[in-house]
């Protein structure tokens, strides 16, 4: 249930909506919008499809099934239209799906200015490397 209710956070705050537009956009009250965030309660399966449409993501990402890669890929696929994707990339994408933090945080980072974004991404670079180093 974590998982579904920290994927509704995120995606609520991705769009930049109150729990109040979600609800609007549900027909449902907002202390519901808020029991579902919280972990308090679940949704039903009618308001699971709702909110799947909503934020135009599949029920197995709301409920935090891992995907395969081949689903994966076809989703990417479906949402830039390309088969330009490789195992690599997929593998990053299926990291930041499983980890809505770390996508939010990267997702923060691209809207930075080049310069700024360059200096953060110098020094993540290089703190990964050495952490690398150090557990091999």
């Amino acid at each position: 249930m974590t998982k579904l209710a920290d994927h509704l956070k995120y995606l609520r705050k991705q769009r930049n909506w109150t729990q109040e537009d979600v609800a609007q956009h549900l027909n449902v009250s907002r202390s519901q919008i808020s029991k579902w965030e919280n972990g308090e309660m679940l949704p039903d399966l009618q308001s699971i499809e709702k909110l799947s449409e909503l934020y135009d993501v599949s029920i197995d990402f709301l409920v935090g099934k891992r995907t395969n890669k081949k689903e994966l890929l076809r989703e990417v696929s479906r949402i830039y239209q390309t088969d330009a994707v490789d195992e690599k990339m997929l593998d990053i994408i299926d990291y930041l799906k499983q980890n809505p933090d770390i996508e939010q945080a990267i997702h923060s980072l691209a809207q930075l200015p080049a310069k700024k974004r360059k200096h953060i991404e110098s020094a993540i670079t290089t703190i990964i490397q050495e952490f690398l180093r150090a557990i091999d």
